[in-house]
């Protein structure tokens, strides 16, 4: 049974994964032993340890919710690699999901430009346990635990450090296995547990919420601060108190080369010495760096470490954000495929910049996306964050229609005014990175770009301005390109459609391009236009039955011609044209024309 079977039978099935230690109580590595403090054993989780420095987490239990039905698949228990899995427990009322929203180059300005996070709300009801899944000693007990407390009771007082658990929503029908269902991963943020009525409610979002600007600040703010005052060309014994670690880490892509500003100076230094403890004397001291100027400082001056990116790929600093200045988990973010596309589409995009004080993660990866053409969201069915530069796609496109696809009732199309654009106005060239990044005369390079059709009275005629000041661009070439892309993007009234599809269409998923054809599009004649859009939010509103989109306006239409400059040792037109259409691209002649007489390529 699938999406395609007549009479399919929705189900669904929550997991929920628990750390679980790998020790055993009182043996090997495990020092714990009973006593008049320890008047019970643990119960394998890190508030329950009676041996915290030789906790490791290194197994899982995980717990598996249904809802209540006369058929219960899944009906097994399973220990595998370590990993515990519960039979399934009919205690599931409701899942709720708000989906991600990808904001395609940061172009909707009443959303942050990173995007809206996926959210899930799961419903359980409380219920008596037996722990016999959870509690390895539990023949040693002293208590029955079917009578003793309720599952949710004792599990929160297990697991309070519940935070970041993941958590796994699947979606399928009776018969399939979970290889086959549709799942979304999440991690869980809040565990409500109202005990009078016998209730939990689960909060769950997507990785991308740990780098939130109240979750992920790079760098992080710095206790650093000047043992003795220093004049304005002092470079020897300059030292430090504070954390070593604020000291001795890498930030940025500079090697053993680091960067620490006191006032509106940066300084760099490429070694130190510690004595005594929290006492760091700096070497290789050059002072008043980065475009700033040296001056005197206080005793006791504030320090406070930089991030410096030389010369460094956009994907690259988007990676390193990440990894380094949050607790999203590496294994989510595959970089092998955000080398493949940015080493590929966002080229032009190499980037210098300095980040002299903690800011939001979020705001950062704000800026890049924005500002270099890209976008990042999080695919909760493959367990990626995933990165895509604004382009045209290189896979086919789905067609849809209201004939077989859309739902009657359900398609709609909303224009959205305030998105439009008629000149961009890029700063770039930052001087001083101490200063505010929105002082116009902190930049060294200034440029319009303008729609002038737009602004005339043949089309809105009026001005509509967007105004970028970028720390990251510092070449005319990178803020011609995003000046001149988002002027051609937005230079239009930009359009939203919302539909509905049965789930045998889900396949269809967020950044996907759809090509649509429904009777409300129509051209000046009346006529059914077909046009293209992408997805930028889908959700599951009923349970294995139907599917909402929301799709945005697309750049780059079916009617273009996109393809690859090709190298110069390239096969001719003539020679070999037909084998290469989709890949490379050939100059027209004077009147536009290729040799076979058709249009010769667009090239942007």
């Amino acid at each position: 049974m699938n999406e395609f079977t007549v009479g399919r039978e929705p189900i669904q099935l929550v997991e929920i994964y628990q750390p679980s230690c790998s020790l055993t109580y009182g043996v090997g590595a495990c020092t714990a032993v009973l006593g008049v403090t320890n008047n019970h054993k643990c119960f394998n989780t890190s508030k329950t340890c009676q041996d915290k420095p030789n906790y490791t987490p290194d197994n899982s239990i995980v717990w598996r919710f249904t809802k209540p039905m006369a058929h219960r698949p899944l009906d097994i228990f399973e220990d595998v690699n370590g990993t515990l899995k519960s039979t399934p427990i009919p205690s599931l009322l409701s899942v709720s999901t708000n989906p991600t929203k990808i904001n395609v180059g940061g172009g909707n300005t009443s959303q942050s430009p990173f995007g809206t996070r996926a959210s899930v709300n799961i419903s359980l009801t409380d219920h008596q346990y037996d722990d016999s899944i959870g509690d390895l000693y539990l023949s040693e007990r002293t208590y029955k635990a079917f009578n003793q407390g309720t599952f949710w009771g004792k599990w929160l007082a297990r697991n309070p450090y519940y935070d970041g658990y993941k958590c796994i929503v699947y979606d399928g029908y009776i018969g399939q296995t979970l290889a086959e269902m549709v799942k979304r991963t999440y991690l869980i943020t809040a565990i409500d547990f109202n005990g009078s009525l016998g209730t939990v409610r689960i909060v769950a979002k997507d990785p991308l919420d740990l780098a939130d600007d109240d979750k992920a600040q790079a760098p992080l703010a710095a206790e650093l601060s000047l043992k003795t005052a220093i004049d304005a060309v002092q470079t020897t014994g300059i030292s430090l108190l504070g954390d070593v670690l604020e000291v001795s880490k890498q930030l940025g892509n500079t090697g053993t080369t680091r960067y620490i500003r006191m006032s509106d100076e940066i300084l760099s230094y490429t070694g130190y010495t510690e004595s005594p403890v929290g006492d760091m004397l700096l070497s290789g001291v050059v002072r008043g760096v980065l475009n700033t100027i040296a001056d005197e400082q206080d005793i006791e001056e504030s320090a406070q470490r930089c991030i410096r990116y030389n010369s460094m790929p956009v994907y690259d600093i988007a990676y390193d954000l990440l990894i380094n200045h949050t607790d999203v988990p590496s294994a989510y973010i595959p970089y092998a495929k955000w080398e493949a596309e940015g080493s590929v589409y966002l080229t032009p995009f190499t980037l210098s910049a300095t980040i002299t004080e903690p800011m939001g993660v979020n705001e950062l990866l704000g800026e890049l996306t924005e500002q270099c053409l890209f976008y990042i969201w999080w695919d909760e069915r493959t367990e990626e964050i995933l990165l895509e530069a604004i382009r045209p796609t290189t896979v086919p496109v789905v067609a849809l229609d209201d004939t077989y696809n859309i739902l009657a009732g359900s398609f709609s199309v909303k224009v959205e005014p305030k998105e439009r654009i008629s000149r961009c106005v890029v700063y770039h060239g930052m001087k001083d990175p101490t200063e505010k990044i929105d002082e116009v005369g902190n930049y060294g390079l200034v440029r319009v770009h303008v729609n002038t059709d737009a602004e005339g009275i043949i089309q809105y005629n009026n001005i509509v301005t967007r105004t970028i000041h970028s720390r990251w661009l510092s070449t005319k070439a990178q803020a011609t390109q995003l000046a001149v892309r988002l002027v051609a993007r937005y230079g239009a009234t930009p359009r939203k459609l919302k539909l509905k599809m049965d789930a045998k269409d889900r396949n269809t998923w967020l950044s996907h391009i759809a090509s649509i054809e429904h009777a409300s599009m129509q051209d000046e004649q009346g006529e059914n236009l077909v046009e293209r859009w992408q997805v930028i939010s889908a959700s599951e509103v009923v349970h294995g039955e139907t599917v909402e989109y929301e799709f945005q306006s697309y750049e780059f239409g079916a009617s273009q011609r996109f393809a690859y400059i090709m190298a110069n040792n390239a096969p001719d037109f003539s020679t070999d044209y037909y084998a290469s259409i989709g890949v490379g691209m050939w100059y027209a002649d004077a009147s536009g024309e290729m040799p076979n007489g058709s249009d010769g390529f667009l090239l942007q």
